[in-house]
């Protein structure tokens, strides 16, 4: 009939998932107490990755090709939560050293 739908079994497996993301995800206090955190790392990784010695060689590539911003801005868009996380603290928080 030209309809577009999920069968039962799908539907009721989505509906679950659905309510577990909003439950453990979208409204976690936890989470939404960390979201604030989220336009600073991105937009210091966004500067961080627009001199292109620090990006990656398939994306200096695209630098060359698109521009450095969008470089940056596809790399940075790419990224998982604890890639970017791993990246800020990579870019931005000094390690650890020790005297001997």
């Amino acid at each position: 009939k030209g309809a577009i739908a999920m069968d039962p079994a799908t539907y009721q497996a989505y509906t679950e998932l659905e309510a577990f993301m909003y439950q453990a995800v979208y409204l976690n206090e936890y989470a939404k107490r960390e979201e604030r955190k989220v336009p600073h790392i991105i937009h210091s990784l966004f500067n961080h990755f627009r001199n292109p010695d620090y990006l990656p060689d398939y994306m200096k590539r695209i630098a060359e090709e698109e521009g450095v911003e969008t470089a940056s801005c596809d790399y940075v868009a790419g990224m998982t939560d604890h890639y970017a996380v791993a990246k800020y603290s990579e870019a931005y928080i000094p390690l650890a050293w020790s005297v001997k």
